[in-house]
């Protein structure tokens, strides 16, 4: 309705892109997923298959409609790097930001890897708050460490292309940068808001802030780089805590 609504009002013109690929990720989720997920294929794959196996394969059907997400962005004209689809510039400057008794502002090299164990840390101690953390479970978890490896990648990928890229790229030419960032890193906390980890208000909050920190990423550096690199470490650590919840709890 948004969509067909920007043909009747010409003030609404320029947030034509923007509704037309929020259309493909709602297609992608409530169709494309829906049905993959319950096909005859995926259920012999994984019928069987154990939380983290089971793990694996939302994080397959996530990767693959971003895919679609992608695929609908490039039939509407836009470039790969028009939609962050690449690595980007890392040791770009972090726009706004100077560290103190230096004149140049700091690079995203040292502010990205700074934030990237910072973040992971933060993680740590959360995700250590909730399940058991001991040495002879996680040497009996390191089985399962490539797959959550994985499973990381895919999700990092899947949710930085349809969640973050796609959004800000079609928003960029119609409100600006500072609003697409506001935009784009509040829908993300609200999609943690009603699941995921964390959920609940906790989870706006931080998954909030963590949008900004993202997308801001995308914007300074032009590509996606650093927003997955932060994302699939920040995954890593919950998975691989789910995984030794798994074998904790036999």
């Amino acid at each position: 309705m948004l969509f067909a609504a920007t043909y009747v009002r010409r003030s609404l013109a320029p947030l034509r892109n923007f509704f037309a690929v929020m259309a493909a990720i709602f297609l992608a989720t409530t169709v494309f997923d829906p049905w993959l997920s319950g096909s005859v294929v995926w259920s012999y794959l994984f019928a069987e298959a154990n939380p983290l196996v089971a793990l694996f394969s939302e994080r397959v059907v996530i990767a693959m409609s971003a895919v679609i997400v992608v695929a609908a962005l490039i039939g509407m004209g836009y470039r790969r790097r028009e939609i962050f689809l690449a690595t980007g510039e890392l040791n770009a400057p972090v726009e706004g930001l100077r560290l103190p008794g230096r004149a140049k502002p700091a690079t995203w090299l040292v502010f990205g890897a700074g934030m990237t164990l910072l973040l992971s840390l933060l993680f740590f101690n959360f995700m250590a708050s909730q399940s058991p953390v001991s040495l002879p479970v996680f040497a009996a978890a390191l089985p399962w460490l490539p797959l959550a490896l994985v499973s990381a990648a895919l999700n990092a990928f899947g949710e930085e292309a349809m969640y973050r890229a796609g959004p800000l790229a079609t928003l960029l030419p119609a409100v600006g940068p500072k609003h697409a960032l506001w935009m784009t890193s509040i829908w993300f906390g609200l999609g943690h808001y009603y699941g995921g980890s964390p959920s609940g208000m906790i989870g706006f909050v931080f998954t909030g802030l963590l949008g900004l920190l993202l997308g801001k990423a995308m914007l300074d550096t032009r590509g996606m780089g650093w927003s997955w690199i932060i994302h699939v470490t920040m995954d890593t650590v919950i998975y691989i805590f789910m995984a030794m919840s798994f074998v904790y709890n036999g």
